[in-house]
């Protein structure tokens, strides 16, 4: 089986592999049913996972193109993969991002780094999104700290969207919330299955 996309969702500081979360139990729900002959999709990625090494790997495999998802810290480990990735030949179309939360691009995504990255409860901070990335759309919350950053633009023309903010769920449970979980349903439909441009007599007839 030959894989031409990936999406891959990348998970907060204080979730693993190790133990059950909202995110992994909305992989399962959620993303894996996207999952066909053309698309490839991953169980939530530790935040600390090696990104050029799965990059590479997906270049080894031939994927094209690929979606990222992040909750949290997990932000900083779907930049940095974009990056890579864009540079290897991965096209990055999309990214949908839960509660972004700031972390320095120099400090290390490692647990003893964690008291360097105080900017990360600050109730104002922005994240600029890589000119790599086409189009980004995220939803966060303030109800509580951490409290989610805003993602801005790092050039013109660049789609980047606010798809909510959500005062009802705090930092440990938007990750579950039904706004999130149908907000990624409604992204991922249109990426794994984009709109084909009508030919104009075509468009003329309807």
């Amino acid at each position: 089986m030959t894989f031409r996309q990936v999406i891959i969702p990348f998970t907060g500081f204080q979730q693993s592999e190790a133990h059950r979360s909202s995110f992994e139990d909305g992989y399962f729900d959620h993303i894996a049913r996207f999952q066909n002959a053309e698309t490839l999709t991953y169980a939530p990625r530790p935040w600390k996972t090696n990104v050029q090494h799965l990059a590479n790997q997906h270049r080894r495999q031939g994927i094209e193109r690929a979606a990222i998802l992040s909750y949290s810290h997990g932000q900083a480990a779907a930049v940095e993969y974009a990056k890579y990735a864009h540079s290897i030949g991965i096209d990055i179309n999309l990214w949908i991002a839960c509660d972004p939360v700031y972390r320095p691009t120099w400090l290390p995504r490692s647990t003893l780094a964690q008291i360097l990255s105080f900017r990360a409860m600050l109730k104002k901070g922005t994240i600029k999104v890589p000119d790599c990335i086409a189009r980004t759309v995220y939803m966060r919350q303030e109800h509580d700290r951490p409290r989610g950053h805003d993602l801005v633009p790092s050039v013109h023309g660049q789609t980047v969207e606010l798809a909510g903010v959500l005062r009802s769920y705090g930092h440990t449970q938007i990750d579950g919330s039904p706004q999130w979980w149908a907000l990624v349903k409604h992204e991922l439909e249109a990426w794994v299955n984009p709109k084909k441009a009508v030919p104009y007599e075509t468009a003329l007839e309807t």
